[in-house]
């Protein structure tokens, strides 16, 4: 196996790992800091596995803008080609939703980070499979025993 593969593996394996952490704090209940910090890890999982993504298509250079890594995951998913964008924008799709109550915003700003990053994860291990370590789960609970469970 190539160098650059094993690096892009690297960046999914932080992905999985962020999840894991997000469903951590989720799992923590209605905190409103809880779910910040369960969105912000989520969020930071979607932007792992599409920085892999780019790399993996483009090599490392295409994840770094003006020598800073792109953390942005629009940009991200506009340095994408072909089947990985494909995938990338049916995620993205699929994460948007109804603006919730005024008092569940926290709650859902979590869970269309949730949503996104699942979707990202599911979606790139079964259009690029030999770029996790891990396959994907069909069935999986998303609970905090079961993620760390791997």
């Amino acid at each position: 196996m190539s160098a650059h593969v094993e690096e892009v593996r690297e960046w999914m394996a932080e992905g999985d790992r962020l999840m894991a952490q997000g469903y951590d704090y989720l799992n923590m209940g209605a905190d409103p800091l809880q779910l910040d910090l369960a969105g912000r890890h989520f969020s930071r999982a979607a932007q792992a596995y599409l920085a892999g993504a780019v790399e993996y298509e483009h090599g490392p250079e295409a994840i770094v803008q003006a020598g800073a890594a792109i953390d942005d995951p629009a940009e991200l998913v506009r340095r994408l080609d072909g089947h990985l964008r494909d995938e990338a924008d049916a995620a993205g799709k699929a994460a948007g939703g109804p603006s919730p109550a005024p008092h569940e915003a926290r709650r859902a700003a979590a869970e269309r980070s949730r949503t996104f990053a699942e979707e990202l994860r599911d979606r790139f291990s079964h259009a690029a499979p030999d770029l996790f370590t891990r396959p994907a789960e069909s069935s999986l609970e998303r609970t905090t025993g079961s993620v760390r469970g791997r």
